[in-house]
């Protein structure tokens, strides 16, 4: 199916917006955690509590965007969240408090739980059937953001740490505009009845397995998603590459949603988590098993083309899971993963703290999500055929 311009140039808008508000709002404080812990004397600690005060920020938002997706008002709540996110990012350059931090970091979780969920439903509700590219493209502005955000951490390491801030709100400021002009989908409309889907391969599991095994996902990727840029800092010799780990681990994310989409479609979804989450996992560990560069790149591509693949197919498959009630079932999964990836960074903060070092946090992340991979794989189980997980021939939203 031709992509034609109306589509592309919507998807793009909310490419943008995601930029903004994930890979700068939320996603930046990774690449630019060593020199902020430089420049405020902040320990693993306070850096692991400020990055769980955004994503409980974050959390509280994607609530509120469901809450007020079908209202009037989701318009207006939608820009408020893009100009909310440019602002945050901008203001932290004359914060030099922990306490102004913490406010700022959670202004920023809110403002990206927003619009994530917000332009989801603006660019997807609107997309004709079999857009599978144009879903890809709009969820590709997660990982450029981070890309972007490592790559002016890199350009900037000798500056002190206020000047990539300022540089990022800027950059934010202009790629929020086309969101800015971008409004929710209109009023639900009647949608034509897809033709029959082929039956999904492979097994199944219980919504309470898939939940335990996404809690441990959030629980586990968040901590490197927090101490991946720090962990590589620390290591001698590895200095100058510190944010470009994080520049690869945006590369790589940039086309991993619609690739384990086709994935699971192939093989099966739960195969597909699992086989993820293992890679995940082994991504994670890899640099704390050498110090060489090669395992520092590898690790971070392991891990930026795993995280919004692993996200988009746990939300199919529990809508798939729960027929009857999949809103139920989204919001579980999203609360339980929400849960995890909040109180993440600030146990591997403490620990960090504790044996003075990121690596052994990130070691017991790996592993709670290998355990993730494990319970999916040994609890599943031949079923008979069944619908497809993308019958409309594109993913669903997800909430990463």
């Amino acid at each position: 199916m031709a992509w034609r311009p109306a589509p592309v140039a919507r998807a793009l808008s909310g490419a943008a917006a995601l930029a903004v508000a994930m890979g700068i709002g939320r996603f930046a404080y990774t690449a630019l955690l060593p020199g902020l812990q430089r420049g405020l004397a902040i320990d693993d600690a306070a850096g692991g509590a400020l990055a769980s005060a955004n994503l409980a920020g974050y959390l509280l938002g994607a609530i509120w965007a469901r809450r007020a997706a079908g209202g009037r008002s989701r318009a207006a709540l939608l820009r408020a969240g893009l100009a909310a996110s440019v602002l945050a990012s901008g203001a932290v350059v004359g914060a030099s408090s922990l306490a102004a931090w913490g406010l700022l970091r959670v202004a920023a979780g809110v403002a990206s739980g927003l619009v994530f969920v917000l332009v989801s439903a603006a660019v997807l509700d609107e997309l004709p059937p079999g857009s599978d590219g144009l879903a890809g493209l709009l969820y590709a502005g997660v990982g450029g953001g981070i890309a972007l955000s490592g790559a002016v951490a890199a350009a900037t390491r000798a500056v002190g740490w206020r000047v990539p801030w300022a540089i990022l709100a800027a950059l934010a400021a202009l790629l929020a505009l086309p969101g800015l002009a971008m409004s929710p989908s209109r009023a639900a409309r009647p949608a034509p009845a897809p033709a029959p889907a082929p039956a999904a391969p492979g097994g199944q599991v219980s919504i309470s397995r898939l939940s335990v095994a996404y809690f441990l996902e959030g629980l586990g990727y968040i901590v490197s998603g927090t101490f991946a840029v720090a962990a590589v800092q620390r290591t001698p010799g590895l200095e100058p590459l510190a944010p470009w780990v994080w520049v690869a681990a945006g590369l790589a994310a940039v086309p991993s949603a619609i690739a384990w989409g086709a994935i699971a479609r192939r093989i099966g979804a739960v195969e597909c988590l699992a086989a993820a989450l293992a890679l995940q996992a082994a991504g994670m560990a890899l640099p704390a098993f050498s110090a060489g560069a090669w395992s520092a790149l590898a690790g971070a591509l392991l891990f930026g083309g795993t995280f919004m693949g692993i996200t988009t197919v746990t939300i199919a498959l529990g809508r798939r899971l729960s027929p009857r009630a999949p809103g139920r079932a989204i919001g579980t999964l999203t609360v339980v993963f929400g849960v995890g990836q909040a109180i993440g960074p600030a146990l591997a903060g403490l620990l960090a703290r504790e044996t003075g070092s990121p690596r052994p946090a990130v070691l017991c992340a790996s592993a709670a999500v290998a355990l993730g991979a494990l319970l999916l794989w040994r609890g599943r189980s031949a079923t008979a055929a069944r619908p497809a997980l993308f019958p409309a021939g594109r993913p669903d939203p997800s909430d990463p």
